[in-house]
């Protein structure tokens, strides 16, 4: 009975714990929705222009609290019908508040203790107001006016007014680096890109991952870029300077975006660690790293400019990678590997750099020795600190001047500056397999990098992921046989999840996980090149209409009595004689679908017509069409034949044997086609037809059952869960018909075939 009691309060505990969380689940939910509904109507009430200036002002400090208003918020309320005199009214307003505001505060901190009044955590009395986060007091501005102002002023043509209030705000927020980038907003809503782009070229030689002023950076470069290749701008400088525009900013723009283009930096470190390489102690260590890893996948075997782009690649990795503890090499020229005192060689210890296995590499070598440059040993560090290797997916194939590149195995997003190879040619979507630096500030393609198509970035994201799984499972002491196995799977080249779709609808990765991804992108890439060089150099597998591997054979039978296995043969409903030739026989197969029948058939015409032929010379087969399985020739008692797989010589010889022909091959001749038709390395496109798409190939394949989209049509798929399938299978069209038209080829009509399916580009990030 005890325990029955003891079992019934336990019950009663769980269920009112349950109920308590409940409730209070359901506390959170009603907060949250109050305080959505606060915000929606604040919001409301500041955009609406018949809202009295004192509330708007009121509202402004209420829902910014000190900090920047939004950038272009003063636009957006001229957007409403606010006039340029409302937005100065709500500014002077804003201002007002915040002084009584200040005084009411400043009065409260004197009161006598004892009576109530806003205190520090400390308890002495004096109200915490952080000068940093823009709090008004004893007469400072807070960044909530300075920036609101500064619009107003800009939108009332006082630009010399908005440069004062927006360096004041600058001046207020100098301590804070943070503030500072979202200032740089306002800068280049007002016409500063110049100011902007220097204040975050020198935090992001700080903080080479402050993701807010790297996307702050990239929209100014942008912008000057824009704007340079356009028109000047004439009249005043819209920075509100006094001056012109080519007298002012303009000089400095263009110098912003000579440094963004300039890879003079990037190419010195590169030559200074070349050269240091043979003193460094790890010239035998990075030596054998590419020596490995050529050996491995016998790149020895592969075209020069394979070759080289690999050798480039491995021997990149090898700097970071590399390591030279224990060898000879680093134990004759550096003592410190020895005995790890930090007397010589690689010591790090001026950096505060650690000496863990990490360190042990090219890079910190020559960022360490006291005879390389600051400004290079500045570059060597940010390389090895920051160097990201990814799988970088490129949807814009126009520079502007930098891309903007989504890594698709973290969702990490960088502006990257890229020479003239490989991005200067990437087609749309392209994926790109390598490392970006950052140098000086900017994000930068460190060297050679792998163009890889979306269905090879995809599996190349899958094989990446599977390995990522092992590390963490094992770091976190739960290793599994399947995940392991996984990762010694081959690249899934065709049968990877959509990863560069999908890579748009999760969260980008946090920088721990990005540093882990980035390791072993790093330590799987020559094994990706590798396997793709394959993959590339594989012959594709070719197959008839019935799905029979494909071989082209000519063969000769011995038959009994010729003559009348003709007439039979003509008799039969798979068979055909020619009026002209009764000798001459076709065997026919399954009938063509009414679809692909007409793309056929239009495409037939089409060419016809490109020809030179008029619509009254091109006369159309009429009624149901067959595919055709072979010719046959009658000549006495032994039939020549023309099929294009074994298969099919089966079953002919089967036909031949039920209308009682004896058939025996005297001859044949076999030719596997993959022989002429081997695929060059590099990408694989199909080109598109000569029919317009809504006659041709495209009208029919949004109706045909596709493998890759689990057998539904793409219009099935648009309208269901594969609609993301259907997605990377439109931008792998896509892919291909960039690469065709560098060539001066057409491919699919990816255009036509998104407007059939409403598969707007925009839908997809």
């Amino acid at each position: 009975m005890a325990k029955s009691n003891r079992r019934r309060k336990r019950d009663r505990a769980v269920r009112q714990a349950a109920a308590a969380r409940k409730a209070a689940a359901s506390q959170r939910q009603l907060i949250t929705e109050a305080a959505m509904r606060l915000a929606v109507e604040r919001i409301h009430r500041i955009n609406d222009p018949a809202t009295p200036v004192a509330e708007v002002a009121a509202l402004l400090l209420g829902h910014y609290a000190g900090a920047p208003v939004m950038p272009g918020i003063t636009e957006l309320l001229m957007d409403k019908g606010a006039s340029p005199p409302r937005l100065a009214a709500v500014s002077d307003a804003l201002r007002t508040a915040e002084v009584a505001d200040a005084a009411e505060r400043a009065d409260a901190a004197k009161m006598p203790d004892g009576l109530d009044g806003p205190s520090s955590p400390d308890g002495t009395g004096t109200p915490e107001t952080p000068a940093a986060t823009g709090s008004s007091h004893g007469g400072q501005a807070s960044l909530t006016y300075l920036t609101f102002a500064a619009g107003a002023a800009y939108a009332a043509g006082d630009t010399a007014g908005a440069r004062r209030l927006l360096d004041e705000a600058m001046a207020a927020a100098a301590e804070d680096p943070e503030l500072q980038v979202r200032l740089t907003a306002h800068l280049l809503a007002y016409g500063r890109a110049a100011d902007a782009v220097e204040s975050l070229e020198a935090r992001l030689r700080e903080s080479p991952e402050d993701d807010l002023a790297a996307e702050q950076y990239a929209m100014a470069i942008e912008d000057i870029f824009a704007r340079l290749s356009g028109e000047p701008p004439a009249g005043p400088c819209p920075c509100g300077a006094g001056t012109s525009w080519q007298d002012c900013c303009g000089p400095r723009e263009r110098t912003a975006l000579d440094r963004f283009a300039d890879r003079s930096g990037l190419r010195a470190l590169q030559d200074a660690t070349a050269s240091y390489l043979p003193r460094s102690g790890y010239a035998e260590a990075v030596a054998d790293f590419v020596t490995d890893w050529t050996s491995a996948v016998d790149a020895d075997s592969w075209d020069d400019p394979e070759r080289e782009a690999f050798l480039a690649l491995v021997t990149e990795l090898a700097w970071t990678t590399a390591g030279a503890s224990g060898t000879a090499e680093a134990e004759a020229s550096d003592p410190s590997v020895r005995t790890g005192d930090g007397s010589a060689g690689h010591n790090d210890s001026a950096d505060d750099d650690s000496a863990d296995d990490d360190d042990d590499n090219l890079l910190r070598a020559f960022a360490a020795d006291p005879s390389t440059p600051p400004a290079l040993a500045a570059r060597a560090r940010a390389w090895r600190d920051h160097v990201h290797y990814g799988l970088w997916q490129i949807s814009d194939p126009v520079p502007s001047p930098g891309r903007w590149c989504t890594e698709i195995a973290t969702g990490i997003v960088r502006y990257v500056a890229f020479g003239p190879e490989p991005a200067g040619l990437a087609p749309r979507w392209s994926v790109l397999l390598g490392a970006v630096v950052p140098v000086d500030g900017v994000w930068r393609a460190a060297g050679p990098a792998l163009q890889l198509s979306p269905t090879e970035g995809d599996a190349a994201a899958e094989t990446v992921h599977s390995a990522a799984e092992v590390i963490i499972r094992e770091l976190a002491g739960k290793p599994t046989k399947r995940a392991a196995s996984r990762m010694r799977q081959p690249v899934p080249f065709g049968r990877a999840e959509p990863h560069g779709v999908l890579v748009h609808y999760h969260e980008e990765e946090g920088p721990g996980m990005a540093r882990l991804t980035s390791m072993v992108t790093a330590s799987l890439l020559p094994r990706i090149a590798a396997e793709l060089h394959e993959n590339r150099t594989t012959s594709p597998a070719m197959t008839n209409t019935d799905g029979d591997p494909m071989c082209l054979i000519k063969a000769r039978i011995a038959v009994r009595d010729g003559e009348v296995l003709a007439e039979r043969l003509a008799g039969h409903r798979d068979f055909s004689a020619d009026e002209d030739d009764p000798a001459a026989l076709v065997w026919y197969g399954r009938e063509v679908p009414v679809g692909q029948r007409d793309a056929l058939l239009a495409e037939a015409v089409a060419q016809l017509r490109a020809q030179g032929h008029s619509g009254t010379d091109i006369e159309l087969p009429a009624g149901p069409q067959r595919w055709v399985r072979g010719q046959l020739r009658v000549e006495g008692d032994e039939l020549a034949v023309e099929v294009n797989s074994r298969e099919r010589l089966a079953a002919l010889l089967g036909i031949l044997r039920e209308a009682g022909a004896s058939p025996e091959v005297s001859d044949q001749s076999l030719i596997d086609p993959r022989q002429d038709l081997a695929w060059p390395a590099g990408s694989r496109a199909r080109p598109g037809g000569s029919a317009e798409p809504q006659d041709g190939w495209e009208k029919q394949w949004l109706d045909e059952r596709v493998p890759a989209l689990r057998g539904r049509t793409p219009r099935q798929a648009a309208q269901a869960k594969e609609r993301v399938l259907l997605e990377a299978l439109l931008r792998q069209f896509e892919y291909e018909a960039d690469l065709l038209a560098a060539n001066g080829q057409t491919g699919v009509d990816t255009e036509w075939l998104r407007r059939e399916l409403g598969m707007d580009v925009e839908e997809f990030p």
